[in-house]
C-alpha cells in the first residue's frame, strides 16, 4: 500500500473514531468533579438476633459487628479507589501524583470513616493522604440534614400502589425455605414474622412490611457482595439472578420513602446545596453557600450512603436503573457531577458509576464492564448529556428546600488513614 493511501485510510479510521464519541467528548474540558458514592460492603446493622425471627435457619455469621466495614468491603473501595484515579487522570484532573488536587470528604459512621481510609489509598497509596471527617458518630449535616428539631427524620414506611411486589413471594419463600399457604400458616404457628400476612392486608401493613423487604433483600445482597461461600448465600439460594431479583424490593422501598418529592428535597437539599457551589465557585460565580472546598480542589469525593443516592436522585429527577446491576444503590455506587468547560460557558453533567454484583464479589475493578455508567439527563435540557451550569442552578431554586439548607459547612480535621 502506497504512503498516500497509508495516510488517507488512518485519516479516515480516525474520523470514524472520532464520529462515535459523544457530541461534547471532542471540545469539553471537564474543569471540576465531584463523586459521591456509598460506602463500601458492610455487614447487616441489625444484630443476628433480631433478623432470627424472619427467617427458618440462623443467618450466615459475619466477621465485624453490625454496620460496620468488612475487610473485604475495604479492600473493594480500594480496588474502587485505584480505578477512579485511572479515570480522574484520563479525564486530565491528575496524573497520579501526591499533589493532585483531589480531597475526600466522610460521613462520621465508622463504616463510612473507614471506607473513606480505604478509598484514600487506593487513590494514592504511596502519598499518606488523609481524609476529612467529623469524630465518630458526630452527625455531619451534609449527609445527614437536622433540622429545628434537632433530630433527624427517621425512615419513611410507604405503601406500594399495587400489592404485593412481584419479588416480595421470591424472598419469602428464601427466609422461610418453603412456599405457599401451607408454608405460611406453618411458619405463623413457628411465630416468623412474615412479609406476606394474610391477616394484616392494609396500606399501613404494606408500607411497613415493603420497608422491612428492602432491609432484608439487602442484607442477602450484601452476603453475595461479602463474597461468602455459594452455600452461605441466602441459606445456599442466593445466586446473582436471585439476588438480582429480590434486590429489586430496596430499590422500591427507596423509590417511595427515599427518592420521592418532597421528602428528598428535604434530606438531600443541603448537600446538592453545598454540591452546587462548589461547581459555581469553579466556574468563577459567588453563591451564598459554602463551597466544600478551595477552587484549587478539582476533585472532590464524598463517601455517604445509599439514602444519599436516592435523595440526590429524587431532587435532580433521575434515574439508572440497569439490568447489568439490578442493585440501584450498591456499595460503591456514585452518582459523578461534572463541571464542563465549553466555548461558550459551563455546562453539568450528570453520571452514575455502578458497580456490578460481581466486582464487589470479587473486590475487583479492573474489567471496563466493573462499573455500569450512564449519562443522566436533566429535565431542563431534555435529552442532552450536558446542561448549562446557570439553567441548572435556575431550575433548582425551584426543587430545593431553603428550610433545609445550611449555608456553612461543619469543620472537619483531616484523618490519616
Amino acid at each position: 500500500m502506497g504512503a498516500t493511501r497509508l495516510l488517507l485510510l488512518r485519516a479516515c479510521l480516525l474520523g470514524a473514531a472520532l464520529a462515535g464519541l459523544p457530541a461534547l467528548a471532542q471540545s469539553e474540558d471537564v474543569a471540576a468533579r465531584i463523586i459521591v458514592l456509598r460506602h463500601g460492603v458492610r455487614s447487616p446493622t441489625s444484630s443476628p438476633e433480631e433478623l432470627a425471627p424472619y427467617a427458618s435457619r440462623p443467618w450466615t455469621a459475619w466477621p465485624v459487628a453490625p454496620g460496620v466495614l468488612t475487610e473485604h468491603g475495604a479492600k473493594g473501595i480500594s480496588a474502587l479507589g485505584q480505578r477512579m484515579a485511572r479515570m480522574l487522570a484520563a479525564d486530565g484532573l491528575g496524573h497520579g501524583g501526591c499533589d493532585d488536587p483531589w480531597l475526600v470528604i466522610a460521613d462520621s459512621t465508622p463504616r463510612n470513616r473507614a471506607s473513606g481510609a480505604a478509598l484514600v489509598q487506593g487513590l494514592q497509596p504511596a502519598c499518606h493522604a488523609g481524609y476529612l471527617a467529623l469524630a465518630p458518630e458526630q452527625n455531619n449535616a451534609l449527609f445527614h440534614f437536622v433540622g429545628k428539631s434537632g433530630a433527624k427524620d427517621d425512615d419513611a414506611a410507604v405503601a406500594p400502589s399495587t400489592w404485593p411486589p412481584s419479588a416480595l413471594a421470591e424472598l419469602q419463600s428464601v427466609l422461610l425455605g418453603c412456599r405457599g399457604d401451607a408454608c405460611l400458616q406453618e411458619a405463623g404457628k413457628q411465630g416468623r414474622k412474615l412479609l406476606l400476612d394474610p391477616a394484616h392486608d392494609d396500606d399501613a401493613a404494606h408500607a411497613k412490611s415493603l420497608k422491612t423487604a428492602g432491609s432484608l433483600s439487602e442484607n442477602l445482597m450484601l452476603e453475595y457482595a461479602q463474597g461468602f461461600a455459594p452455600a452461605q448465600v441466602a441459606w445456599g439460594k442466593g445466586d446473582a439472578t436471585t439476588i438480582g431479583h429480590i434486590i429489586t424490593l430496596h430499590n422500591l422501598q427507596f423509590a417511595l420513602a427515599k427518592k420521592s418529592m418532597p421528602a428528598a428535597a428535604k434530606a438531600g437539599s443541603n448537600l446538592l446545596a453545598h454540591i452546587m457551589a462548589t461547581l459555581q465557585q469553579a466556574a468563577g460565580v459567588s453563591t451564598t453557600v459554602a463551597p466544600l472546598a478551595s477552587a484549587r480542589t478539582r476533585t472532590i469525593l464524598l463517601v455517604g450512603h445509599d439514602t444519599n443516592l436516592a435523595n440526590l436522585a429524587g431532587v435532580l429527577g433521575v434515574d439508572w436503573h440497569d439490568e447489568r446491576q439490578p442493585d440501584d444503590y450498591p456499595p460503591g455506587g456514585a452518582l459523578v457531577f461534572d463541571l464542563l468547560k465549553l466555548k461558550d460557558g459551563y455546562a453539568l453533567r450528570v453520571s452514575s458509576w455502578m458497580p456490578t454484583l460481581a466486582a464487589l464479589r470479587q473486590a475487583d475493578f479492573h474489567n471496563e464492564n466493573a462499573l455500569v455508567r450512564h449519562a443522566l439527563p436533566l429535565a431542563p435540557c431534555h435529552g442532552q448529556d450536558s446542561c448549562p451550569l446557570a439553567t441548572v442552578a435556575d431550575w433548582l431554586k425551584g426543587r430545593l428546600d431553603p428550610a433545609s439548607i445550611d449555608p456553612a459547612i461543619p469543620a472537619m480535621p483531616v484523618n490519616q488513614p
